[in-house]
């Protein structure tokens, strides 16, 4: 459960993947914020998640079935470094490819009589 919202979010970026190619000249310009960290204002940038670092993960659940919604709150470590800039991802900052292209993210879950399993599988390609 703890991998959701980091997960979620490469989920979206994966789905919106453009077929145009990386702006290239554009990207060499924009700031490398590292994950954790406060964005500039008003700004585009690229977001880094380094390798063995801890970042938090966010799961909420809500919905009608839910007597009352939660927010749990963890902890992940990536195998490798991963630039994200809108649907482009790249695991030293210099390559870009559409995400989709780079990574393969999997949900999965359901009930059974341990209560409620929520799966994610993040691999690269």
């Amino acid at each position: 459960m703890k991998y959701v919202l980091i997960i979620s979010a490469i989920a979206i970026l994966t789905s919106c993947a453009s077929l145009q190619s990386p702006p290239i000249n554009k990207m060499q310009k924009l700031p490398v914020i590292r994950v954790g960290k406060k964005p500039p204002p008003n700004s585009e940038y690229i977001v880094f998640y380094p390798a063995g670092v801890s970042f938090k993960v966010k799961l909420k659940t809500k919905g009608t079935l839910f007597k009352s919604e939660k927010t749990l709150v963890s902890r992940v470590k990536l195998s490798r470094n991963l630039y994200l800039y809108k649907y482009w991802a790249s695991y030293d900052g210099e390559t870009w490819m559409n995400s989709h292209k780079l990574l393969e993210v999997k949900f999965g879950g359901g009930f059974d009589v341990s209560g409620l399993q929520v799966n994610v599988h993040l691999d690269a390609k």
